[in-house]
Parts: C-alpha cells; structure tokens; sequence
C-alpha cells in the first residue's frame, strides 16, 4: 500500500482524533476512511454526470 503525508487543519485532526477514539480506531484509519469514501463518491459522480 502506497503512503503519503498530510497537513491538516489542527481543528481537522482534532476532530478525527476524537472519531479515532470513539470508534477505537487509528485517526489515520479514519481519515483514509473517509478519503476513500469521499473519492468513490467522487467518482459515482463524474460516470453519471460524464465528467
């Protein structure tokens, strides 16, 4: 699996340390998570619209 390196907001990280600790998971877990979702969504959307 590839790596890459992210700044992010402070309130950011905060706020997916946080959802890190509630679901017991690593805040990286969530935001590649979230990354992942939001590209597939991304996606989705550029086959319907034909971007």
């Amino acid at each position: 699996m590839e790596k890459y390196t992210l700044d992010v907001d402070p309130a950011a990280a905060k706020f997916y340390e946080r959802v890190g600790e509630i679901a017991n998971m690593p805040a990286e877990k969530i935001m590649a998570e979230a990354l992942f979702k939001l590209a597939g969504e991304l996606s989705a959307k550029a086959l319907f619209f034909g971007e």
